[in-house]
């Protein structure tokens, strides 16, 4: 594996766990809105994905969207970058018509900081190994 591929891939982990924080956020302020539906990321194919794009990996399980009829529906559903996004439905429903849970929110919330911190963690120890082997070959 490349270490530089791979920081590249770390870098649009960190971009994509941002992006979906400010959907959660987003949500949370939502909560009180009538027929407001809660919108997530789909992120483990969106990595998938940008795995595949920066490796160069033929054995993906991503398939491309193909638009071969001008009949066809658009793709509205994205965000940058090609990532998916998706109404988190399946919780009731207030009587107002919006299904947001603050709950879920909250606990989904809490999950993408925990990996966002863990990312940048990773990222800034990865940092500190190519510091330590440039400045180590600076004493030969």
């Amino acid at each position: 594996m490349d270490f530089f591929k791979a920081f590249g891939l770390v870098y649009k982990a960190l971009d994509y766990r941002a992006l979906r924080q400010d959907m959660i956020a987003s949500n949370i302020a939502n909560v009180d809105t009538p027929f407001y539906r809660p919108k997530d990321l789909d992120f483990e194919s969106v990595l998938a994905k940008k795995k595949a794009e920066i490796f160069e990996n033929q054995s993906s399980k991503v398939l491309p969207l193909a638009h071969t009829n001008p009949r066809h529906l658009d793709f509205e559903n994205s965000a940058k970058d090609g990532a998916s996004l998706f109404f988190r439905d399946g919780h009731l429903a207030k009587n107002d018509g919006n299904s947001v849970d603050l709950d879920i929110e909250m606990s989904e919330m809490g999950k993408n900081s925990t990996m966002y911190l863990a990312l940048s963690s990773a990222l800034k120890k990865y940092r500190g190994v190519i510091n330590y082997a440039i400045d180590s070959s600076k004493n030969l």
